[in-house]
C-alpha cells in the first residue's frame, strides 16, 4: 500500500483554537457548545472541528485514558476487540483521511465511514492485515466484536472468521447490538479500541491496535496534538 500523508495543516489558527477549546473543557463547559463557540470564532473547517472534537480532551480525561493505554499486549492476554472501530480507522488511513494522536495518547481520525462500508475490497484487505498482525501475538483468546446493525455485518463476520481460521487464531467473531457495553464491561484484562467513551468506562487496559498495525505494517507516523497545547510552543496572536 502506498504510504499516505494523513495530517491536517496545523497552522497557528488551529493551535490557538485547540488551546481555547481545552481551556473550556477543563472548566467543564459543555462539549458541543464549546466546539461550536471555538469552531465559529476561528472559522475552522469540518476537519479542523473534528480534530478538536476527537483529538482534544480535557486534561483530566486525557490523564485517565492515558493511564489505561498499553502500546503492546502481553503474552497470553484475553483480548476483546472493537472491530469496526479498528477497521474503520485502518480504512480511513487507506483513503487518506487526516489522522492524529489525541491528547489521551490514542490514534484517531476525522471520520468518514459513518457506519457503512462501500469499499468492501478495502475492508477485506484491512481485515486480512489485522488478522496477520493478531496472528503474530501470543494471545490466550481473541473476541472480535462487530456491530450487528452495520450494513453487511454478517458477510464481514464470515470473512473475518475465515481469515482467523486460515491463520489458526483462537478467535470468536461476535455480532452484537451493544458492542460498546460488552467492551466497557469486558471481564478480560485487555481491550482494543480508540473509542473515548468506552475507554472512559472500562476498567481494563486498552491496546491501540490500529496505531500498532499502521506503524508496524506501513511505517506510518502521526502528529501528536498534545504538543501544541504546551505553553512553550510558539504561535502568533489569534484572530
Amino acid at each position: 500500500m502506498e504510504k499516505k500523508e494523513n495530517t491536517e495543516v496545523l497552522d497557528d489558527t488551529f493551535i490557538a483554537a485547540a488551546r481555547d477549546y481545552r481551556m473550556l473543557l477543563d472548566k467543564d463547559y459543555p462539549l458541543d457548545a464549546s466546539l461550536k463557540l471555538v469552531g465559529d470564532r476561528y472559522r475552522l473547517s469540518h476537519n479542523g472541528r473534528m480534530m478538536l472534537y476527537r483529538g482534544i480532551l480535557s486534561l483530566k480525561a486525557s490523564q485517565i485514558n492515558l493511564a489505561k493505554l498499553v502500546r503492546s499486549p502481553w503474552e497470553r492476554a484475553s483480548l476483546g476487540v472493537d472491530g469496526y472501530n479498528i477497521l474503520f480507522t485502518l480504512m480511513n488511513y487507506m483513503h487518506g483521511h487526516p489522522m492524529f494522536i489525541a491528547t489521551d495518547g490514542f490514534l484517531r481520525d476525522v471520520g468518514g465511514a459513518h457506519g457503512r462500508i462501500a469499499d468492501h475490497r478495502g475492508f477485506e484487505r484491512m481485515a486480512e492485515i489485522t488478522a496477520e498482525y493478531l496472528a503474530a501475538l501470543n494471545l490466550q483468546s481473541l473476541t472480535f466484536f462487530l456491530d450487528a446493525p452495520v450494513s453487511s455485518s454478517g458477510r464481514q463476520a464470515g470473512f473475518l472468521r475465515e481469515a482467523f481460521a486460515q491463520r489458526s487464531i483462537n478467535a470468536e467473531v461476535r455480532l452484537e447490538n451493544g458492542v460498546d457495553h460488552f467492551l466497557a464491561y469486558w471481564e478480560g484484562e485487555l481491550i482494543a479500541t480508540a473509542d473515548s467513551a468506552i475507554i472512559g468506562r472500562t476498567n481494563a487496559h486498552v491496546f491501540d491496535l490500529a496505531r500498532a498495525i499502521l506503524e508496524n505494517k506501513f511505517d506510518a507516523r502521526f502528529i501528536s496534538l498534545a504538543r501544541f497545547l504546551e505553553p512553550s510552543y510558539p504561535i502568533s496572536a489569534p484572530p
